[in-house]
Order: structure tokens, then sequence, then C-alpha cells
């Protein structure tokens, strides 16, 4: 089985990558690493898969958001990349924004979406990066925008908009961390039909 987990900046995607893969005994793969590696010149065949890391607030501050704008080539690359590691692996949970809405009809894949408003987010991010709540508020509010035009540009849809195609939509404005764990863990277990 494949999970993914989407939702926008700070709704606690990676976290729930490393906590539900550790759970179920799967791979966490943290897709915002592959794109630094992709961003760095790694070719897809040196990959390191085994060791990607979580999204600490690195990319906000990394610039990438200019050069993702001049060229699309990235993005595309990195998408090719997860569509073809979801449609050979198994046993792997992935942070994706993309993914979900460009896999469609594989029963081999649930797909999770973490709902939480950009005043939560950015209370989240202002804590994780050590900023104020302004300055975090203000860089989600510009990466949601950049985010929703892209994809809607490469691939025709509109991020966060259509959550019919969601297996699991949790709002986690109001839980804990921990909260939102036990909860999407449950799901997935009944889901696997697991103990």
């Amino acid at each position: 089985m494949i999970i993914l987990i989407c939702g926008f900046s700070a709704s606690g995607k990676s976290y729930l990558v490393n906590s539900v893969a550790k759970e179920l005994g799967y791979k966490p793969v943290h897709t915002s690493d592959i794109l630094r590696q992709l961003a760095c010149g790694v070719p897809e065949s040196k990959i390191l898969l085994a060791n990607t890391r979580m999204n600490t607030g690195w990319y906000e501050f990394s610039g990438l958001d200019k050069r993702r704008q001049k060229s699309k080539a990235l993005d595309k690359r990195l998408d090719n990349y997860l569509i073809r590691l979801v449609e050979t692996r198994d046993n792997l949970v992935l942070d994706s924004w993309t993914l979900p809405y460009l896999v469609k009809g594989n029963k081999n894949i649930l797909k999770i979406w973490l709902s939480a408003t950009a005043k939560e987010r950015a209370k989240r991010m202002a804590l994780r990066d050590s900023i104020s709540y302004s300055k975090a508020y203000k860089i989600l509010r510009e990466k949601d925008e950049f985010s929703k035009a892209l994809f809607h540009n490469l691939y025709g849809f509109t991020l966060g908009k259509d959550k019919k195609i969601f297996d699991l939509v949790l709002d986690t404005n109001k839980l804990s961390i921990k909260e939102v764990e036990v909860k999407t863990v449950r799901f997935l277990k009944a889901k696997l039909k697991l103990r």
C-alpha cells in the first residue's frame, strides 16, 4: 500500500509521514528532499531515497520558488519520478502536493488531506522556524498562492479545492499533532484491516 499525505505548508505532513511510517512499518519518503536533490543536480538514478529528510523550514528560505517559476522542468522531473516510484514500489508513506491529483484509479494508494487555516499553519511555522507570526503568515500566503498557480498551470488542478479525491480529509486546526497521528493511524489500520 502507498499512503499519500497532502496539505498546504505547515499542515503537519512531514511529521505525519514519519509517525505513520513508523507505526505501520512502512518507508517514509519526504518529497521536498527529493526536490532538493534534483535541484542540486543529483541524477534520478542516484537519488538517496533511503534517507530523505523532512522539511524543517529549509525550503521556505531556499529561493527555489524563483527557479521553479522560470522553468517547470524541475517539477515535471520530480512528479514523473514520484509517479514511477508509487507505481513500482510498495509500503511507502509520502508527502506530496501533486501525486493525489496525478495518480488516479490506483487501488493500492490511500490519499489523506490535512486541513488547517493559514492562521493556524502560520503559528506552527513560526514555532518550527523560530520566526515571527507575521513573517510566517506572509511566507505561507505567498507559498500557497505560488503553489496553487504552479500546479494549475502545470496540470490543471487547484491545490486544496477538490477534496473528493481523498480517502480521508482531516481538519487539524484544533488537534495536537499526536491527535492527528492517532486519528490517521486508526483510519489507516481500519482501511488496511490491521490491529
